[in-house]
């Protein structure tokens, strides 16, 4: 429930729960959950074939601002290194300052757009890598 709130307070088409269920039992899926006691912020994303792909990474509106963010980048990051992966792949809302500001203080970069990319807006998506 917690994790759906944030989703609704992030996302202009957030996931329903069934789709974070079926994270939980793909392999290569990681879902990382922050809680202070309760649940503020999460992380959802892919080390698979050499790559970290990171899905969605979001934090309650009462919580933002404090460095969590950046935390989770970090152990995703952390994570993918130790599973060997020397790449690390995003989408991100053009319109999306924030979350862009978050990406390129870890060090990833846009290289590319991908126009219309989403299917509530057609909003562009920046493409964000960094190697690892």
């Amino acid at each position: 429930d917690a994790i759906e709130d944030i989703e609704r307070h992030s996302f202009p088409r957030p996931w329903p729960r069934a789709s974070f269920e079926a994270e939980l039992v793909r392999e290569h899926a990681h879902l990382v959950v922050v809680h202070v006691p309760h649940v503020v912020a999460f992380s959802n994303f892919w080390v698979v074939v050499g790559e970290l792909h990171i899905h969605s990474i979001a934090t309650h509106p009462d919580h933002r601002r404090g460095g969590i963010g950046a935390r989770l980048v970090e152990h995703m990051i952390d994570v993918a290194r130790a599973a060997a992966c020397t790449l690390a792949t995003l989408e991100v809302r053009c319109g999306n300052a924030p979350a862009i500001a978050l990406y390129e203080r870890a060090g990833f970069r846009t290289v590319t757009v991908r126009a219309r990319y989403y299917q509530d807006n057609h909003e562009d998506a920046r493409v964000m890598t960094r190697e690892l």
